[in-house]
């Protein structure tokens, strides 16, 4: 019965290491800053992910210590602020580091050739169009697919808009 309940000292140890490590996470957070759960690139993602992972198998394995837990996600934390100031010091790290955002569809009309270069479908397409409430391409100003993996819709202007929010300045036109 052990791969369903081992014991009550076991459960006690999972519920103060997710109390400790919880505790951990909002103060190193705060220092560190919220940029630490941004997915603002592939690497923030990436970072995300790890800790995630950290914080669950330190939680529940008895294998990983805690200080272990704390010693890896403090580095990936460093890491994130080391990657982070390095992009923005050094242009051609960010270049090397960061995916470029992408034009998928612009005045209403779908690029194939683009969507064929990052590997989306013209369904999946559709299915973001309509999850924004797009009823027909012509409403459609830009959808750009972000370095960051989401898909931004720029509609056409019912009014005035910000130039700086509809600007397609550093998107590749890869048609």
């Amino acid at each position: 019965m052990s791969w369903f309940f081992d014991s009550a000292h076991s459960l006690l140890w999972v519920v103060i290491s997710c109390v400790v490590f919880y505790l951990f996470i909002i103060v190193t957070t705060r220092i560190v800053g919220l940029r630490s759960f941004t997915t603002f690139s592939s690497f923030d993602f990436l970072i995300t992910l790890s800790m995630g992972a950290l914080l669950a198998s330190t939680v529940v394995s008895k294998e990983v210590a805690l200080l272990e837990g704390f010693t890896a996600i403090f580095t990936l934390f460093l890491l994130q602020i080391v990657v982070s100031l390095t992009r923005a010091r050094w242009g051609w790290v960010k270049k090397v580091l960061d995916n470029q955002p992408t034009l998928l569809m612009e005045n209403g009309q779908v690029l194939h050739d683009n969507l064929r270069a990052v590997r989306i479908t013209e369904d999946e397409l559709r299915a973001k169009l309509r999850g924004s409430n797009v009823y027909n391409y012509a409403q459609v100003r830009a959808v750009v697919l972000e370095a960051s993996g989401e898909v931004s819709i720029l509609r056409q202007p019912d009014q005035e808009l910000l130039p700086e929010l509809t600007t397609l300045e550093g998107v590749v036109r890869r048609a």
